[in-house]
């Protein structure tokens, strides 16, 4: 199989084979406070960051989720880092099954700092009800890497649901050995 030359490529989490993942279930701290809109907090949240999983929702953890909270795991964070990501507040939580009362700290809360408006809409297919930006849903992507410039992970401006990384970051992740992550050409991403 042909390595993809894509120079930035969308993040998501695979499906276990062996399983279904956890739903997690997250009581906002401050009705302010936006996970995903790219900016820093005014003030960090309470940490460690709680989050539950309700009785029947029990399940594997992922290496990554974007809802209720953003969370990933302690080694793809370290992977990050070390791959020279900077632009990402991590916070400890500890997700706690009800049903058990069994709980760990194996995940960390992210805020993943800088909206990138990189999306080229005139090569991309889309509906923006709302306007160009926060909410619009793609059914195909076009990134223009001038818009994106040197970032190396970020925030879809367009659709701040969309994570992206470059080339550069997402080949540490696979020399990290963490298979556990599915990285969807743009042109493939609906979301």
């Amino acid at each position: 199989m042909t390595e993809p030359s894509a120079a930035f490529f969308m993040l998501a989490c695979h499906s276990p084979e062996e399983g279904d993942h956890a739903q997690y279930s997250y009581e906002p701290d401050d009705e302010e406070r936006s996970w995903i809109m790219g900016q820093p907090f005014d003030a960090p949240p309470p940490v460690p960051v709680p989050v539950t999983v309700e009785p029947g929702e029990e399940g594997l953890q992922p290496e990554l989720t974007d809802v209720p909270v953003p969370l990933m795991s302690r080694r793809l964070a370290k992977c990050l880092m070390a791959a020279g990501v900077s632009n990402i507040d991590f916070y400890p939580a500890r997700v706690t099954e009800q049903a058990s009362g069994c709980s760990h700290d194996g995940l960390l809360a992210f805020n993943l700092i800088g909206l990138v408006a990189a999306a080229d809409l005139s090569r991309s297919t889309f509906s923006a009800p709302d306007g160009p930006l926060l909410s619009v849903d793609f059914d195909g992507l076009a990134i223009d890497p001038a818009k994106a410039g040197a970032a190396d992970m970020f925030r879809l401006a367009e659709s701040v649901n969309g994570i992206v990384v470059s080339r550069r970051v997402r080949q540490a992740i696979l020399d990290a050995g963490i298979t556990t992550l599915e990285f969807i050409l743009p042109e493939d991403w609906v979301g």
